[in-house]
C-alpha cells in the first residue's frame, strides 16, 4: 500500500462507493472491501474519508496518461485496482506503458 493510503488510514476510516451502487469499508491492511449498509456520519471522534469511483473515473484519463506530469505511480495504480477503481486489464496496460518509457 502506498504512503497516500497508509497516511489516511492512520487518522480516518476509509469508505468507497463503486459503480454497483454499494458502499464499502476498506480494510487498512490489504485494501479489501467489506460491504456496508450505509456510510456513517463523519465526526471529530471518528473521522471518515469517502472515495467515489465516479469521481476517479472523471480524472482517470488524466491520472493514467503517461504523458501527464501528474500521472499516478504504478504502486498507486495498484492500490486503485485493489479497491476496485480500475480493472486488472487497465492496471497491466498502465504498468506496461510506464515500464516501456523507463
Amino acid at each position: 500500500m502506498t504512503v497516500q493510503f497508509h497516511r489516511f488510514f492512520s487518522t480516518h476510516t476509509i469508505y468507497v462507493t463503486l459503480d454497483d451502487g454499494n458502499a464499502y469499508k476498506l480494510n487498512p491492511k490489504d485494501l479489501s472491501r467489506e460491504m456496508i449498509d450505509q456510510i456513517p456520519n463523519n465526526t471529530k471522534e471518528s473521522p471518515i474519508m469517502v472515495l467515489h469511483k465516479k469521481q476517479f473515473d472523471m480524472a482517470k484519463d488524466y491520472l493514467m496518461n503517461i504523458d501527464s506530469p501528474f500521472r499516478i505511480l504504478v504502486d498507486e495504480a495498484e492500490d486503485y485496482k485493489d479497491i476496485g477503481f480500475i480493472s486488472e486489464k487497465e492496471f497491466i496496460e498502465y504498468k506496461n506503458k510506464i515500464q516501456d518509457i523507463n
